[in-house]
């Protein structure tokens, strides 16, 4: 009797789409990646991280980076009604 053998890969078991996003997900932007999301340059946020402006960062390092809860803290911050209303309280 001829069987099919089956061969199945060795090691972990495939992941699933929500494991895969998962694994991929961070929970922090650099400067470049925080810099494309608002379309400022890397040289705007610099400056205002001298001028104590803009949301809290860690510095790891020469390394900085954002955490997405604080990016989206501080855009939660400046988001306005209205033009005539200051932004920082």
């Amino acid at each position: 009797m001829n069987q099919a053998h089956i061969s199945r890969p060795s090691g972990n078991p495939p992941q699933t789409p929500f494991q895969q996003s998962q694994a991929t997900a961070s929970i922090a932007f650099n400067e470049h990646e925080l810099a494309t999301r608002w379309g400022l340059s890397v040289k705007t946020l610099r400056r205002w991280r001298q001028q104590q402006l803009g949301p809290v960062f860690c510095k790891l390092g020469s390394r900085v980076v954002y955490l997405i809860t604080d990016v989206e803290a501080f855009e939660r911050r400046c988001s306005r009604y209205s033009t005539f209303t200051k932004v920082y309280a």
